[in-house]
């Protein structure tokens, strides 16, 4: 059992008016994949329109440029609630900043936005 207050990600199980909603950590196969306790880094909300741009295919263009240079975990939930998890207080905050500010931008800005910060991160 986790405590109260501990950020997990999960999915929902069932979900019912009037009801808790009963969650999960494993997939629809049973395996625990990446579910779970998230132990460390940052998490900021989002409006849900992010979130799905950031878990879209074709990739992100901020995580795209970021992963190829960075080494960091992310959890996006369709909730709007981003964990985000690097080496480093100030790179988790350039991550965590990065998407917020990418929301308005298009993809060839949020590339050029991101390969600006990568430069100045390393």
């Amino acid at each position: 059992m986790k405590r109260v207050g501990a950020l997990l990600y999960v999915r929902v199980a069932k979900a019912n008016p009037g009801m808790n909603p009963e969650l999960s950590c494993t997939d629809g196969c049973g395996k625990a994949g990446e579910f779970g306790a998230l132990k460390e880094g940052y998490m900021f909300e989002c409006s849900t329109g992010l979130s799905r741009m950031v878990l879209s295919t074709p990739t992100c263009p901020v995580l795209d440029t970021f992963g190829k240079k960075l080494s960091f975990e992310i959890a996006v939930g369709l909730n709007g609630r981003v964990s985000v998890n690097a080496s480093s207080p100030s790179t988790t905050i350039i991550i965590a900043n990065a998407l917020i500010n990418s929301e308005a931008l298009s993809g060839v800005q949020q590339k050029i936005m991101a390969e600006k910060l990568v430069e100045r991160v390393q």
